[in-house]
């Protein structure tokens, strides 16, 4: 790759000198055969450049294929190696306790901070491993499972978590009575009909 970007640099300041030199280079005195050589010799220059910036990049394909048939040779032969010594350590040890290795088992906590989110698709705190009033595994917590049981009792929701329609009609009427000036209004009662 450094060899791919030395050529190109190389052939970037090759053409820039050309083009400078073309600018600055409006002789009236200069006769046309002169002109002509010399671009004639920037474009053998600058092919020249290429073919050599073409066999590089070949060079550089050839050894990465090389690198890579390299690399899947060494994991064939790790894996046979590690296979065969799975086998003579088990043949060895028919009867007495193995251990496994295995990778680490992931906490739910863990994975949440990861997504960023728990289990039910809430958004965890910033920081945090779960969402507001939950725990890792999305239950809401005590407190508010606490909130939620209250609610419900009172005839507030129902048991999908909805407002009920006793509730919406009491939470009205109290707002029309506050926007006329009664602070006073009765709190909910689930046996009064509202």
């Amino acid at each position: 790759m450094r060899k791919f970007n030395i050529i190109t640099i190389s052939l970037l300041s090759l053409s820039l000198l050309g083009a400078c030199s073309n600018s600055n280079s409006n002789d009236k005195a200069s006769s046309d055969s002169s002109k002509s050589s010399s671009l004639e010799a920037k474009e053998s220059s600058i092919k020249k450049a290429k073919a050599e910036l073409k066999k590089k990049e070949s060079s550089i394909k050839k050894a990465q294929s090389k690198s890579k048939k390299a690399e899947s040779e060494k994991e064939a032969s790790e894996n046979a190696a590690a296979t065969n010594s799975q086998q003579v350590t088990q043949q060895q040890n028919s009867d007495s306790y193995q251990t496994q290795t295995s990778t680490p088992i992931k906490s739910q906590s863990q994975i949440n901070m990861e997504r960023g989110y728990d289990p039910k698709g809430n958004p965890v705190m910033p920081g945090q491993d779960h969402a507001p009033g939950s725990d890792v595994y999305g239950n809401p917590d005590s407190w508010v499972q606490g909130q939620i049981d209250w609610a419900k009792s009172q005839g507030m929701i129902d048991s999908n978590g909805n407002e009920t329609e006793n509730f919406k009609n009491w939470v009205s009427q109290r707002d029309n009575a506050w926007n006329n000036g009664q602070d006073d209004f009765p709190d909910y009662d689930q046996n009064k009909q509202w």
